[in-house]
């Protein structure tokens, strides 16, 4: 496929997101067009993974071969997990959650190809940087076909984004910051943010917004991760070229906490954790800049904070080692990118939910290395500049009271700690 014919692949990819939506099992006309589109848009993706290659005839002339695809569900449960990033059983919940959410929206009427063989083929091709011509291969099955699988359960787990990524209700809230205290005597913390970068093709459209500061082509991911390494709240689609803090403003959680009435977010004992890049408020604890004549209770406050803080790279890392795509993803379209970043975090926070356990407390409370302390980064890079009259007043007043609450964290709370 030439490439000034890409920009009009992009809008046919964008027909197929569509045509995902409202396909019916039971419509044979209505799949054909699916699996029509989902052709054309393999393709695509093919094109850019395989560096312009493509098979002659086109994907008339590929040749299954043949898979007894029965063999990947009798492996080993270690086996299994190796492949496919869980156990068996939680596989299984895992698998029959996203088959009752298709059922209950009239998407899934009969199985032509059982359920639980099309989840190990999503499951492989999120898992593991192989392309979509290497993943067919290895289930029988045409790239066209795998890409139809991919993206209707890729749609669903977009559905259940809201189910499986929330925020934590009070009393949730009231147990997350008693178990970060109890393993690392910092008080308050119901989550710890950052933000990650997810590096992909250059974007048809305004690529030049999506260079980071690295000079690569970047997803800048933002999550708030609680202290079983769960994310509690997930902020994708803004270019790799725009900065930590100026994502967070641009969130939702930011909106609730500016203009938050004590309790329905966050109470006033509670906040988040971040590192030197965040602005300091009174729902944002920021370590204090090492200049090098830091005391020791600000040495001892930021010891403190970066060791909740440092577990939202945990669950980052964990993240990106399991659903290795999140590394590296093939696509000219960023709201295919951002649909494939959210679905994987919530098979992240699914694997949680039915008993992957990923963060004990044990584990929570193991000190963290030197290397790992902040107060080193770039502090205050963010400039405000888009913030209107009445949100500056808000942030002001919020600042404000942060440099309150981190102070009287400092020398009422944290010594008492150590005393103990």
């Amino acid at each position: 496929m030439a490439a000034n014919n890409l920009a009009v692949v992009g809008e046919i990819v964008d027909l197929a997101h569509l045509a995902m939506v409202l396909a019916e099992e039971e419509d044979e006309e209505r799949e054909q067009v699916v699996r029509a589109i989902a052709l054309v848009a393999v393709m695509e993706i093919m094109e850019v993974e395989e560096d312009g290659m493509f098979l002659e005839g086109g994907e008339a002339s590929w040749e299954a071969i043949s898979i007894d695809i029965n063999d990947y569900h009798r492996m080993s449960d270690g086996v299994f997990k190796l492949h496919f990033r869980m156990s068996r059983a939680v596989f299984e919940s895992v698998a029959t959650t996203v088959k009752e959410h298709l059922i209950a929206k009239g998407r899934l009427r009969r199985e032509r190809t059982p359920f639980f063989d099309i989840m190990l083929m999503v499951i492989w091709l999120l898992a593991t940087p192989d392309s979509f011509r290497s993943v067919a291969l290895k289930f029988g099955v045409r790239p066209s076909t795998l890409y139809y699988f991919y993206s209707y359960v890729i749609e669903a787990l977009m559905e259940l984004a809201e189910r499986f990524i929330t925020w934590p209700a009070e009393e949730e809230r009231q147990q997350i910051k008693e178990t970060f205290q109890r393993a690392t005597g910092f008080p308050g913390v119901i989550g710890c943010i950052d933000c990650t970068h997810v590096y992909i093709t250059a974007p048809l459209r305004d690529a030049q917004q999506y260079i980071n500061r690295h000079h690569k082509y970047s997803i800048n991911v933002q999550a708030v991760v609680d202290n079983k390494l769960q994310v509690r709240q997930l902020h994708v689609g803004e270019a790799g070229s725009m900065n930590d803090a100026r994502v967070f403003r641009k969130s939702q959680l930011y909106q609730a906490l500016i203009s938050n009435e004590p309790g329905i977010v966050i109470n006033r004992d509670e906040h988040i954790v971040g590192d030197g890049a965040y602005t300091l408020t009174d729902f944002m604890m920021k370590p204090f800049e090492n200049n090098g004549h830091l005391n020791d209770r600000q040495l001892n406050f930021n010891r403190k904070l970066s060791q909740c803080r440092v577990r939202v790279e945990n669950s980052f890392a964990l993240a990106k080692g399991k659903w290795r795509r999140l590394k590296f993803l093939h696509a000219r379209n960023p709201r295919n990118v951002v649909e494939h970043i959210t679905a994987s975090f919530v098979l992240h926070n699914m694997a949680i939910s039915h008993g992957e356990m990923m963060m004990d407390e044990y584990e929570l409370a193991r000190p963290i290395n030197n290397n790992q302390v902040l107060g080193h980064e770039d502090f205050n890079i963010d400039d405000h500049e888009d913030v209107d009259a009445n949100e500056q007043e808000l942030l002001e007043a919020a600042e404000a009271r942060g440099e309150e609450k981190r102070l009287m964290i400092m020398n009422d709370i944290l010594p008492d700690m150590e005393e103990e």
